[in-house]
């Protein structure tokens, strides 16, 4: 696979991979736990369960111990996160805050979602992935974790996402007592020396760096590609590119949810299965429980694990944040967990199979949904977009 000069990948780094249940939430806890001068703690939702009282219970005992604590929730996601547990973590002396209201009012305008999920502590350790804090994804008995993926991070490019997470974090409201300056002088290498890119989508910074991320590694696919995706509804540009990949002979194999948590968005995607088979890329669909995690891997030497999904709400209507990884023995190695998945959790959709389900209410039914939740995003766009300001004579 050829890499484009244009991606700034940085080495010294180590690598861990992730997946939702027990060693994820297991891995955050141990993080906060370690940390020494200041966590980043930034995500989309954080349930009133078990699960997130844990994690939100180590961020207290880290403040506790003199961690400055930084946490980030957003508005809308965040819902859940209820009034009775911002008290508790305010008064534990963690700087608490949500991100931007759903709806500005001045002038009727949709403000981004943060939708990324990322912990850091000291400027050294990053857990960035696709995983919100809640029972869903630790799993419980008799309920099986809904897939996903993160990676531990450590190395230099800690420190970029310090900057990252810093710019969100230090709004012009904030009091100067309140707001983070932490730097980074001497980020420390690591011997497994991987090579990474930390990438963000925030259209309001003009940046959709996983967006063109994506676009470059399928249309420098040269062998095999594999992508995980749970809201999946690429746009015509993207289409266009899985479609020449698999006509120049790409192997590209895409997963999808059998069942999904919100199902006008699975018939929207299950609209898009006759353009994916009659251009020879094979569909699976995952059985045990719903397929979260936003993934891809290509030509066992490029990865990418994060937050961001393909579809035009990841590009212009959420902060983002994902992981490029270039290293041939971990891209191997995160093939075969993706392999081993789809052989065992998965099922193939044939397009006999498809032209079987393909009824007439089917049909109708996927393309309502798919019009529908088009039209949606478009509006979003157009109730996001930045206002410009008006001339003053």
């Amino acid at each position: 696979m050829q890499i484009p000069s244009r991606y700034d990948y940085r080495d010294g780094h180590s690598i861990e991979l992730l997946r939702s249940g027990e060693s994820f939430f297991a891995a955050c806890e141990r993080t906060i736990d370690e940390a020494k001068q200041y966590i980043h703690f930034q995500t989309y939702i954080v349930d009133d369960d078990e699960t997130a009282n844990r994690i939100v219970n180590a961020l207290i005992r880290a403040a506790r111990r003199g961690v400055r604590v930084y946490f980030l929730l957003d508005a809308y996601g965040g819902v859940s996160f209820s009034k009775e547990q911002i008290k508790k973590v305010e008064e534990a002396g963690i700087l608490f805050r949500l991100f931007s209201p759903v709806l500005i009012t001045k002038g009727f305008q949709f403000s981004l979602r943060l939708h990324h999920k990322v912990l850091l502590t000291d400027g050294d350790t990053a857990i960035i992935g696709g995983m919100n804090i809640a029972d869903r994804y630790h799993g419980k008995a008799g309920s099986k974790e809904w897939l996903d993926f993160a990676v531990l991070l450590r190395g230099p490019e800690c420190t970029h996402v310090l900057f990252l997470l810093k710019k969100l974090w230090n709004k012009t409201f904030i009091s100067r007592k309140g707001r983070s300056g932490e730097t980074v002088h001497n980020p420390r290498r690591y011997n497994e020396n991987i090579k990474v890119k930390v990438l963000q989508n925030n259209w309001y910074r003009n940046k959709i760096e996983i967006l063109k991320s994506y676009r470059s590694a399928i249309k420098h696919a040269q062998n095999r590609m594999t992508i995980f995706a749970s809201y999946f509804l690429p746009g015509r540009n993207e289409r266009r590119l899985l479609r020449n990949a698999s006509r120049r002979g790409v192997d590209i194999k895409i997963v999808l949810s059998a069942e999904s948590d919100a199902p006008v968005f699975k018939r929207a995607t299950n609209f898009l299965y006759d353009f994916i088979l009659r251009n020879n890329i094979t569909i699976y669909e995952y059985l045990p429980s719903n397929l979260h995690a936003k993934v891809a891997t290509a030509d066992g030497k490029w990865s990418t694990i994060g937050s961001y999904n393909m579809n035009h709400l990841s590009d212009y209507g959420s902060v983002e944040m994902n992981v490029d990884i270039l290293d041939t023995q971990f891209a191997e190695k995160f093939e075969e967990i993706l392999q081993g998945i789809i052989k065992n959790d998965c099922r193939q959709v044939t397009f006999e199979e498809y032209i079987r389900r393909k009824t007439w209410l089917f049909q109708l039914t996927d393309w309502f949904s798919y019009q529908m939740i088009r039209i949606l995003m478009r509006l979003m766009f157009a109730l996001a977009a930045k206002r410009s300001k008006p001339n003053t004579p």
